[in-house]
């Protein structure tokens, strides 16, 4: 039996058969303003925080301070998961990259390409503290770090390394609000939470959530209206 992971979306799980695949890899894409950030460190913290699941959440984004500032005031205290939410951030990976370089045969030394000292942190964060939920906020970031030259390649190679670690991975992305736009990394991930932001009448604007694919699951396609109070998402059928 594969073990299925609770997103804790108050009456989403039961639309995609109890929860994620464990070993999947999940986008979460959306435009600007979504809440992307928001739900994929909730699944997290929820996981963490009932069920005891440790996770790790990279943010190249935000630092890490403004991350927690953001969670707390939605009603997450971080506090109450301790080390079971681990937030990596970016930016202090950087500044530990002259530990990560190597020599090259004149004796100069030559930086590890972004993606590479990316993934032997995290392979280091596992070896020492095993995990097994992962957020990367989010792609669009994380191919400008890399500098990848042909990005259907690399994005082959590096969903294929997420599969390889052996964790349950949600990639957050920054997609136009175009339905009709098929991306390289729709076709590598296991599974795609689509966010959106829909204009009903002259004023008002909901956002929405729908579970686009989801391998080995009888997921329901349908779109949902998402909702967030004191720190807890859950869904209504859209009217």
């Amino acid at each position: 039996m594969v073990r299925l992971y609770k997103t804790f979306v108050h009456g989403f799980d039961e639309e995609i058969e109890g929860g994620i695949p464990q070993g999947h890899v999940v986008l979460v894409a959306g435009p600007p303003g979504t809440m992307k950030s928001s739900l994929a460190y909730s699944i997290l913290y929820n996981n963490a925080l009932h069920d005891g699941t440790s996770g790790v959440y990279v943010t190249m984004e935000q630092d890490r301070e403004s991350l927690e500032f953001q969670i707390t005031r939605m009603g997450m205290d971080p506090k109450k998961v301790g080390d079971k939410v681990r937030i990596q951030d970016i930016s202090r990976i950087r500044r530990g990259v002259e530990e990560l370089r190597d020599t090259s045969r004149t004796g100069s030394p030559v930086e590890k390409p972004w993606l590479d000292i990316l993934k032997g942190h995290l392979e280091d964060v596992k070896g020492t503290g095993d995990f097994a939920l992962l957020v990367l906020d989010s792609l669009p970031i994380l191919e400008i770090i890399s500098g990848l030259r042909e990005r259907r390649i690399g994005l082959f190679h590096f969903f294929g390394w997420l599969k390889a670690l052996k964790v349950t991975t949600f990639v957050i992305s920054e997609v136009s609000p175009d339905p009709n736009i098929v991306r390289d990394e729709d076709f590598l991930a296991d599974g795609i939470f689509a966010l959106t932001m829909d204009r009903v009448g002259e004023l008002d604007v909901y956002r929405r959530i729908r579970c686009v694919k989801m391998r080995g699951v009888n997921h329901n396609p349908g779109i949902f209206t998402l909702e967030v109070e004191d720190g807890a998402f859950r869904v209504t059928r859209v009217i």
